[in-house]
Order: structure tokens, then C-alpha cells, then sequence
């Protein structure tokens, strides 16, 4: 198994996860994601640190943002299930891209932050590989 892989993997991960709730406030985000790979162990990897624009639209439509992404691995994506209750979001989502990803969390909402943890699978180079994922946001500012 290639790091890059993972790494790319991880990725994929992270970005339809940024806005999942009615009630984020739009603007400029800083997400943050820490993972693990179970059968790597000894390695852990960078937490992975992005900013994103979250327009007005996306806020109140987490589907619209999933079905923009554009990451390799990560294409075709479809929510399985979601749901959204009392500040959290429970949801599965298949990804039909090369690496076959498969998720599944459960996220906690405020008006400006977020967290949650999301479980992934995904192959690579025929070797089905889970993530453990911590996934944190905070509004920073506007656009």
C-alpha cells in the first residue's frame, strides 16, 4: 500500500464533509482532519488542514456541495443515508470512483464549528483499507 495512496484517499475523505447542516453560517472555514489507518500501525498521518468558502447555497444544501466534488477517488458519490437531528448529521455515503470509497459518520453542528468522526473504506490496489477519521471546522471569517 502507497502512502500517497492513502493520502489522496484521505483527501477524497475530508471534502464532502465540510458542510453537512442548515444552519452553518456562510463564509471561510478551516477544517481540520486527523486520521489513522488500523493496519498501518506505527503511522499516523499529517492532520490534513484546508480552508473553504461556504457559500450560502452549501450551508443549507449539503448535497449540492457533495455532488461538486471534483477529487480523484472520490467521483460518483450518492448519500446511502443521512439524516439530520438536533444539531447532528448521521450519514453513509458511496463513492463509485477508483478508489471504491465508503463512509460513514456522524457530525455535530453550531452556527460556526463542527466535529465528528467519520469511518471510511476504500481500495487500494485491491487492498480494502479503513480510516478512522476526526473531523473538526471553524468559521474564521468571510470570503
Amino acid at each position: 500500500m502507497k502512502k500517497t495512496e492513502i493520502l489522496l484517499l484521505l483527501i477524497a475523505i475530508a471534502t464532502p464533509q465540510l458542510a453537512m447542516a442548515d444552519d452553518l453560517t456562510p463564509g471561510l472555514w478551516e477544517v481540520t482532519m486527523e486520521s489513522r489507518v488500523p493496519a498501518e500501525t506505527g503511522w499516523t498521518p499529517t492532520p490534513f488542514n484546508l480552508k473553504h468558502c461556504l457559500s450560502v447555497s452549501d450551508a443549507k444544501d449539503p448535497s449540492k456541495l457533495v455532488g461538486s466534488i471534483s477529487t480523484q477517488g472520490a467521483s460518483g458519490c450518492n448519500f446511502t443515508e443521512k439524516s439530520y437531528s438536533a444539531g447532528v448529521f448521521r450519514f453513509a455515503m458511496d463513492c463509485a470512483g477508483s478508489f471504491g470509497l465508503k463512509t460513514k459518520g456522524s457530525m455535530t453542528f453550531g452556527a460556526t464549528s463542527f466535529s465528528g468522526n467519520i469511518t471510511a473504506t476504500g481500495d487500494l490496489g485491491g487492498q480494502i483499507t479503513e480510516f478512522q477519521n476526526r473531523v473538526s471546522g471553524k468559521r474564521v471569517g468571510g470570503c
